[in-house]
């Protein structure tokens, strides 16, 4: 894994000046591989602690995350023996993906004591284990019995013994810097100062990240520098895991949407077959006329007439019920007429209004494939509860609950774009936030957020369009794209029509700009 122990090593360096002295204020634990601590020294900050086998990691963060109903037993674990104590020491043994936060507080007599919080990143053996001030387990995240490593098994009562040393070369370095040392040729960039560095790929999608410059790739990725160490794991693991979270989490709703989205498509498809037969609505009528020319030599009784067709030339064999009067069958024929005229007409617009709703639905999907937070899930819930395609919880609560704001950056040029999260919000977003003059962006004939860039009456300049065309894209169905299509206009020619689903607008007077889709820097919540 790329956190190796050179990264972690530069990490520490970076984190420490804010960790020593600081007191554990909170602990929760959001996820079951996830422990954040809630610290108080000169600042307020939140150590994420990741046991995860795929992301197992330290840093700051400043993600929001819900709490579970009830605590997990190992967060109420840690509550009970290092809540209110201060962080006094942070320790990582030579080469090892290992730190050791050294804690004093107080036992429930009031009297001090020291415990150890060992904190090991190790893919899939990652562990967290509060060793007591004589070094024994008090106990751990996971336990690892005889049978599971006969070599160091890691249970309450036994003494804490560091993992053991890997029997292989370039201790402590990735897969990643093993490589670029191949690569290079010389191990010399080592020594070099440590840099955050982010690898993505020219679309912007992160693919790693490292401590030094990755030069293996050449050209096929792009090394971008972070401000931080702490803040590129931030970046790199917490929204994409947040994301995976949410996604996860929104199958059922997705479920609910797609079924709604089949049985819509179902009813226009049937729905086209019968306006397909009320097409030959006109041949009724013609029936009607020529049994009507030819009354004077029919009969009740009659199963067929034979007359001269005086429309398409020829003769035309009408069948004829032989229950009704020669004046009865006409009327039957015109009759059917009638309802395939109606019909026809009551059909076109249902058909219209059934593709409306399967346009909506697949912009709901899409929205469902983009969300980031739980929060947001909620919002699309409410959403479809309010349209009728989702009932609502019996215990659902009836406070009014805050929405989420719309994502918010600032492009190059200092210019402010907003970007919708939901149907409801883009809305929201076109036509209450926006000003007429805003410009307003929307990736081309599919679904995706609407985007406002503020220009405060002045002419936008071509590079701030460029980069909100650029999130317009990536807040879509095109994120996956090399280019996209997206249309922008002032926001005065965007308009909603009367009984439109939410975020379903018209637009004229537009332009068309090609972006590439790129994941955005930082957002800023409002």
């Amino acid at each position: 894994m790329p956190l190796d122990a050179k990264y972690l090593s530069a990490l520490l360096a970076e984190l420490t000046p804010e960790l020593i002295g600081a007191k554990i204020d909170k602990i929760r634990q959001p996820e079951r591989d996830e422990i954040i601590l809630a610290l108080r020294g000169d600042t307020r900050r939140n150590l994420l602690i990741s046991t995860g086998a795929a992301d197992a990691r330290l840093h700051f963060t400043d993600a929001e995350y819900e709490n579970p109903a009830a605590p997990p037993m190992f967060c109420m674990l840690l509550r009970k023996h290092i809540s209110g104590a201060r962080i006094t020491e942070v320790f990582q043994p030579e080469g090892e993906r290992a730190v050791i936060f050294s804690l004093a507080g107080f036992d429930t007599l009031g009297e001090p004591e020291e415990k150890r919080l060992a904190v090991e990143l190790m893919g899939r053996n990652s562990n967290i284990i509060l060793i007591d001030a004589e070094g024994i387990i008090i106990d751990c995240f996971r336990r690892v019995d005889t049978e599971m490593s006969p070599r160091r098994p890691v249970l309450p009562g036994l003494a804490y013994h560091l993992p053991p040393q890997p029997e292989r070369g370039n201790l402590g370095f990735s897969p990643l810097i093993a490589r670029e040392i191949e690569y290079r040729g010389s191990d010399a960039f080592l020594s070099q100062p440590p840099v955050p560095t982010l690898l993505r790929e020219p679309e912007g999608k992160l693919r790693d990240f490292a401590f030094c410059e990755i030069l293996q790739y050449e050209r096929a990725l792009e090394c971008v520098t972070e401000q931080s160490f702490s803040a590129l794991l931030e970046r790199f693991y917490t929204r994409r895991a947040a994301e995976e979270r949410s996604r996860s989490r929104s199958s059922a709703l997705v479920k609910t949407v797609k079924n709604a989205l089949s049985r819509a498509e179902r009813r226009v498809a049937s729905q086209r077959e019968e306006l397909a037969a009320a097409g030959n609505r006109e041949y009724a009528r013609e029936c009607g006329d020529i049994i009507t020319a030819n009354i004077h030599r029919m009969y009740k009784g009659d199963e067929i007439l034979v007359a001269e067709d005086f429309y398409n030339g020829g003769e035309r064999e009408i069948p004829l019920d032989i229950r009704k009067t020669p004046q009865a069958n006409a009327a039957k024929y015109y009759k059917d007429y009638t309802r395939a005229k109606n019909a026809e007409r009551i059909l076109t617009e249902q058909i219209a209004a059934g593709e409306r709703e399967a346009d909506y639905l697949q912009s709901v999907v899409a929205e469902l494939n983009l969300i980031a937070t739980e929060r947001e899930l909620d919002d699309i819930r409410r959403e479809l509860i309010g349209s009728g395609y989702v009932k609502p919880e019996k215990t659902q609560s009836r406070q009014k609950v805050k929405p989420t704001a719309p994502r918010r950056f600032t492009s190059t040029g200092g210019a402010e774009i907003l970007v919708g999260r939901n149907n409801t919000q883009n809305d929201e977003l076109t036509f209450k936030a926006a000003f007429k003059t805003d410009i307003w962006l929307h990736v081309k004939a599919r679904h995706g957020s609407h985007v406002i860039l503020r220009t405060g009456g002045n002419a936008p300049a071509d590079a701030d369009i460029a980069e909100a065309a650029s999130l317009a894209a990536y807040y879509s169905e095109a994120r996956e794209d090399t280019r996209a299509a997206v249309d922008y206009c002032p926001v005065k020619y965007v308009k909603k029509t009367p009984g439109a689903k939410p975020g379903m607008v018209i637009y004229t007077d537009y332009k068309t700009v090609a972006a590439a889709p790129r994941e955005p820097e930082q957002s800023t919540h409002g």
